[in-house]
C-alpha cells in the first residue's frame, strides 16, 4: 500500500517515521514520546514547558528535538514546523495533539467567559492549529495520520464546562478533518481517554490539598485509574497500518465509563 494511503512511512516497530506531539512534555504526550522513539521514531517536542521538554528529550536521545512553544500561537506553531523541517529529522508524517489545561469543577456563576475562552482554546485552538499545520504538510507530502486527544467528557459532560465542551469540539475536528484529507492519504481520528493517572488527573486543588481520586475510581467499571501507557499503545494503533481502514473515529480507551450509565439505577457495577 502506499504512503497515499494515509498509512505515512512508518519506521522500526510500525512507528512513523517523525512525530511531533504537542504537549509532549508531560503525561499522555510524553507517554507517547516513549513509545514512539522506543519504535525507531524521531520525536520532536513541541510544549510550553520547555524546560520540561528538554529534559524528556534528554531522556529519548538520539532524533528527539524539544521546542518550547505556546500551541495555540499559529505564527509561532509555523515557525516551529519550519524549523523542524530544517532539523535534518525526517518529514513530520504523524501529529498527536495531546497539549490542553486542566479544570476543576466549577459552577457557571464563578467561571467567566474569558477562563472558558482559556480552557477551550487550549484544546479547541491548539488542536486546530496543529492539524493545520502539520496536517497541510503530510497532505501535500504523501500521507500520514493523526490523533487528537479527546475525552469520555467528550461525551458524559459534567460540572468542567469549558473541558467538557472542549473536548466535544475536539470530537467534531476530528472527523471534519478526516473527510477533509481523506483522499491525500491523511487519516485523523481521536482517542477518548477515562480519567488516567498523569500529572494533570493529580494536579493539587486550588487550596493545595490532594485531590480524592475515590469517586473517580468508582465511577469506572474496572475500578482503576487508567495508565498513561495504555492510552499510548491505543495511539500508536491508530498511528499504524494496523488501522489504516480507520478515520474519523474517536476511540474510548476508558475502563468501561462510557459503557456504564445503565448500570447505575439498577444497583451499580457487578464487583469481583
Amino acid at each position: 500500500m502506499s504512503e497515499g494511503s494515509g498509512q505515512g512511512s512508518l519506521g522500526r516497530g510500525n512507528s512513523p517515521r517523525c512525530v511531533a506531539i504537542t504537549g509532549g512534555a508531560s503525561g499522555i504526550g510524553a507517554a507517547y514520546a516513549r513509545r514512539a522513539a522506543a519504535g525507531g521514531a524521531a520525536v520532536v517536542l513541541l510544549d510550553l514547558n520547555g524546560p520540561a521538554a528538554q529534559q524528556l528529550a534528554e531522556e529519548i536521545g538520539k532524533d528527539c528535538l524539544a521546542l518550547e512553544v505556546d500551541v495555540t500561537d499559529e505564527a509561532a506553531v509555523e515557525r516551529v514546523a519550519a524549523r523542524v523541517a530544517d532539523s535534518g529529522l525526517p518529514s513530520v508524517d504523524a501529529l498527536v495533539a495531546s497539549a490542553g489545561l486542566a479544570q476543576p469543577a466549577t459552577a457557571i456563576e464563578d467561571f467567566s467567559a474569558d477562563d472558558f475562552d482559556r480552557v477551550l482554546d487550549s484544546h479547541v485552538r491548539s488542536s486546530y492549529v496543529a492539524a493545520r499545520t502539520f496536517g497541510s504538510r503530510m497532505a501535500a507530502g504523501g500521507g500520514g495520520a493523526m490523533v487528537l486527544l479527546a475525552s469520555v467528557l467528550s461525551f458524559r459532560p459534567g460540572p468542567v464546562l469549558a473541558y467538557g465542551a472542549g473536548k466535544a469540539a475536539v470530537v467534531s475536528l476530528t472527523q471534519s478533518l478526516a473527510v477533509h484529507w481523506a483522499a491525500k492519504g491523511v487519516r485523523v481520528n481521536a482517542v477518548a481517554p477515562g480519567w488516567t493517572d498523569t500529572p494533570l488527573l493529580r494536579k493539587p486543588k486550588a487550596d493545595g490539598t490532594t485531590r480524592d481520586l475515590s469517586p473517580v475510581i468508582a465511577a469506572t467499571p474496572q475500578r482503576r485509574l487508567m495508565h498513561a501507557e495504555e492510552i499510548a499503545e491505543v495511539i500508536h494503533f491508530l498511528l499504524s497500518p494496523s488501522a489504516s481502514a480507520i478515520t474519523g473515529v474517536t476511540l474510548p480507551a476508558d475502563g468501561g465509563v462510557m459503557a456504564a450509565a445503565g448500570w447505575v439505577p439498577y444497583g451499580g457495577f457487578p464487583r469481583a
